[in-house]
């Protein structure tokens, strides 16, 4: 059962209740009239559900569905396989079948004559930065190919017109000519008068 007591000192606090106290409040109202938006926003909803409802599924066309994701082929398998195996190796791998190595020094220090050569560059690179050009003496520049001369136009002229004279020489205009032996051997007669001279020589 409600206790009494309870009961009356509650509707004692109401009755005393000082309505002064209370803030004034400013009522909103939260189911506002729809914007014109809102409004051509539900129209176009409706006619896209009206236009659902009463499409002719006879108009699709059949299409064949393709495997975007298809099984792997053999030679995937075997790739995959090697793959797999060689990971096992390099997991399972000795390290102390390993040997030790050396490590050598690629970029040694530079010798005494590497580092004598780069100071003989620096130093001519820093006359050639602090030369003077004013201490350059003026030249004369001669042509080493000039024109020829008229005597050599000349010369080449009559080698040329010489030249053309030799390929248009006809063949057909030369003599037959005979060759004589201007030393023959000699003769019997005088084989044996050079003999008979010789033996009166004696």
């Amino acid at each position: 059962m409600p206790d009494s007591n309870t009961d009356n000192r509650v509707t004692d606090e109401v009755k005393g209740f000082n309505r002064n106290s209370l803030k004034r409040t400013e009522t909103k109202e939260k189911n506002p009239l729809p914007t014109p938006e809102v409004i051509e926003a539900e129209k176009k909803e409706e006619q896209m559900k009206v236009e659902v409802k009463g499409f002719n599924k006879s108009n699709l066309k059949t299409t064949e569905t393709k495997e975007k994701n298809p099984l792997p082929t053999q030679e995937a398998i075997a790739a995959e396989k090697k793959e797999e195996q060689m990971k096992d190796e390099v997991k399972g791998f000795n390290k102390d079948s390993l040997k030790t190595t050396e490590t050598k020094e690629k970029n040694p220090l530079p010798t005494k004559e590497a580092i004598e050569i780069e100071k003989k560059e620096e130093q001519m690179k820093d006359e050639v930065k602090g030369f003077n050009k004013k201490s350059l003496k003026t030249t004369e520049t001669k042509e080493k190919n000039p024109l020829p001369t008229k005597e050599v136009i000349k010369a080449e002229k009559t080698e040329a017109q010489m030249k053309d004279e030799v390929k248009g020489f006809n063949k057909k205009s030369l003599k037959k000519a005979e060759t004589k032996e201007k030393n023959p051997l000699p003769t019997q007669k005088e084989i044996e008068a050079e003999k008979k001279a010789a033996t009166k020589k004696k």
